[in-house]
């Protein structure tokens, strides 16, 4: 039976994803860094069938939120984050998969601010809506997100690629 990887601490999926912006020669916004990690964690599980964050998401007012991030990042407000993030576990490395989706994350979405990226989060059928209609501030099932970004993965793959 194949070792199943661990999933990472939000702030170093975080810390990853604030890298890529900075070879970009860009900050990143607490809000896109919450969308950014919640949307790499979706692809993960779409992709793989694995958490990517060990930690949960909630459906806040702004979308899925990591209630444990939100503290680390809460004291920037809407200002850039400009340095990493204490990671809980410096010694542990990403893995091939984590960082691939880390990447396709950026890649897809890195480019666009806090607010398209909220709005992302908040499309009809969206885990967050799905959640935020029952409970607000709930937490947003992995299971959930799973089958969600597994039908958006299958739909992309199927659609017809337009050059």
């Amino acid at each position: 039976m194949p070792e199943l990887q661990p999933a990472y601490p939000a702030e170093k999926v975080a810390n990853r994803l604030l890298d890529l912006a900075a070879r970009d020669g860009r900050l990143l916004t607490h809000m896109q860094l919450q969308k950014l990690v919640y949307f790499a964690h979706g692809l993960s599980l779409g992709l793989h069938g694995r958490r990517l964050i060990a930690n949960n998401f909630h459906a806040w007012p702004h979308g899925p939120v990591a209630p444990q991030l939100y503290t680390r990042l809460e004291g920037y407000g809407a200002a850039p984050i400009d340095r990493p993030l204490p990671d809980p576990l410096p010694d542990v490395l990403l893995d091939e998969d984590a960082a691939e989706v880390i990447e396709r994350t950026y890649a897809a979405y890195g480019h666009m601010d806090g607010w398209e990226l909220r709005a992302i989060s908040h499309l009809p059928g969206s885990p967050w809506a799905t959640v935020d209609e029952q409970e607000k501030f709930g937490p947003i099932p992995d299971a959930l997100t799973e089958r969600y970004y597994r039908e958006q993965l299958r739909v992309a793959n199927t659609l017809p690629h337009m050059d």
